[in-house]
């Protein structure tokens, strides 16, 4: 059934325009007339430009704003404190500034960027309109061709009022994809910027502004601050739910944690424990293990945060950067071992959710110890994990080797180790068209902005493979490969079957996603 939209209606008219035949004037006279008729009905997109270049003026003074705010903020950071502010008192302050001079930054870019979205927008509606009122002449002149009784048109005045219908159609159908194009881009970086909302996501009231502000803005390191913070939406509003569940004597027991940490890092970290559903109990141990590098940002990287985003990415399609841990010689890819995509990609993006997993994978929990902190020991607790979650399979093996697991498989193993870490159980949503891959673009953007990884299902003629979208900017999804690489592709790469960047050749073609439910 076609959707009823404007847009869908428009496509349906032409598709019956084309589709009609002359061989039987009398009657084509009164079809044509009809389509006129329901063509003339069709309203022009809506919107009200005016109002929306209001509103974008509105982001654009604000973004002046705030930008002065994070000048007056750097300046006080970078001036210096007074001596007599040491110790923790000296270290918590420059932490505090440091983060308040980020935040205004990132706010004067967010409202900077709302005020050219919503430009844009306005100039798509204005634009749209002023198409379908350039496209409703044709309307006209195919009404006054077939006249006031069409059926007793001859085959020459209806070709020539089919051509001028079909041109006012096409020019209205155009008017409305632009609109629609002009409404998605809006709709999805607005709400990306929302997402991106995150300090305000903490909203127990057991936090300062001061600790909000600074666990908001905590990144690991290995690139830029924006593109690798530690909390994601998701985490700072589960953490706050847990903490507002806490008795009394255990948020005082958890508070110490936190202000005994060495860095701001270190306290998100063990937020996202918490946010990950770990219990107090979990998490102190947790603690335990990593303080002692608390202050080693690039190590707590390594160990509890799997994939970042360099500074020096390209994002280009095609361009796959590889996923490591450990450094030179001696390091190793989180990737697959024999046809377990489907394993490997759901155990990497749950210690890309969960820290206390990540740990244990990479440390075998001895933190510093030689005999489990290295590449190699790392690689094999890696296989061991691939393995318990492939054997999850509820087939058989056969004689010829392992199989991969197949859609039922995807989502028990989603909902058993993402689900739990995330608040939210998956479900599968085949794509079998341009236009269901289109449609599905919001949810998997939304999914993925919040903080929650999305399996996607891709395949060629001969083979098919499981990969996981675990980030958005702008038109790109970006992409983890369990072969250990992660890479960009477009929307429309992603709508129109060209997965080939993000894998290879073998395997242009999206099938399915594995998304949270609503």
């Amino acid at each position: 059934m076609s959707d009823d939209t404007p847009k869908q209606r428009l496509k349906d008219m032409l598709d019956d325009i084309d589709g009609m035949t002359l061989f039987f004037p009398g009657l084509a006279g009164v079809l044509l007339a009809q389509k006129v008729s329901e063509a003339l009905g069709v309203s022009e997109p809506d919107g009200d430009p005016g109002h929306i270049d209001g509103k974008s003026k509105a982001y654009n003074r604000a973004a002046v704003r705030t930008g002065t705010v994070h000048g007056d903020v750097n300046r006080v950071g970078n001036a210096g404190l007074p001596e007599t502010w040491v110790g923790k008192a000296g270290s918590k302050a420059v932490e505090v500034t440091s983060a308040c001079a980020y935040t205004a930054d990132q706010m004067s870019e967010k409202f900077a960027h709302a005020g050219k979205e919503l430009s844009l927008l306005a100039e798509g509606i204005r634009d749209a309109q002023s198409a379908h009122g350039r496209a409703r002449p044709s309307l006209h002149r195919a009404k006054e061709i077939l006249g006031d009784d069409p059926g007793d048109c001859e085959r020459e005045e209806l070709e020539k009022a089919r051509t001028a219908l079909r041109d006012g159609v096409q020019g209205m159908y155009s008017a409305a994809c632009t609109a629609e194009s002009a409404g998605r881009r809006a709709a999805r970086e607005l709400n990306k910027m929302a997402s991106e909302a995150r300090a305000g996501k903490l909203s127990t009231g057991d936090l300062s502004d001061a600790d909000r502000i600074t666990l908001a803005a905590a990144a690991a390191a290995g690139g830029d601050r924006e593109d690798n913070e530690i909390l994601t939406a998701n985490d700072l509003r589960r953490s706050a739910e847990y903490m507002d569940k806490m008795s009394p004597e255990d948020e005082r027991k958890f508070r110490t944690l936190l202000d005994s940490a060495k860095s701001p890092e270190e306290r998100a970290y063990l937020m996202k424990a918490l946010a990950s559903g770990r219990s107090l109990e979990e998490v102190t141990d947790f603690r335990n293990k990593i303080h002692p590098y608390g202050a080693d940002t690039q190590w707590l990287q390594q160990h509890l945060t799997p994939i970042v985003n360099e500074s020096d990415q390209t994002k280009k399609y095609g361009d796959q950067e590889s996923v490591w841990f450990g450094y030179g010689d001696e390091a190793k890819k989180w990737e697959q071992t024999g046809p377990t995509c489907v394993a490997l990609s759901t155990v990497t993006a749950r210690a890309q959710s969960d820290p206390l997993f990540a740990l244990d994978i990479t440390t075998g929990g001895h933190p510093g110890d030689p005999a489990y902190d290295t590449p190699e020991k790392f690689a094999e607790r890696l296989e061991d994990e691939q393995n318990r979650v492939y054997d999850e399979r509820d087939g058989w093996n056969g004689f010829w080797g392992q199989d991969g697991m197949d859609d039922d498989e995807r989502v028990k193993v989603a909902n058993q180790e993402i689900a739990p870490r995330t608040g939210e159980e998956y479900e599968r949503r085949g794509l079998d068209d341009a236009q269901s891959r289109r449609d599905a673009l919001p949810d998997i953007q939304e999914a993925v902005n919040e903080g929650k990884p999305v399996p996607v299902s891709v395949s060629g003629p001969d083979s098919a493979h499981q990969m996981m979208i675990i980030g958005q900017e702008g038109d790109k999804l970006q992409i983890y490969n369990p072969w250990g690489t992660t890479s960009w592709v477009s929307e429309d790469d992603f709508v129109n079957n060209r997965m080939q960047g993000a894998s290879d050749d073998r395997l242009p073609d999206v099938d399915d996603v594995v998304l949270p439910k609503d």
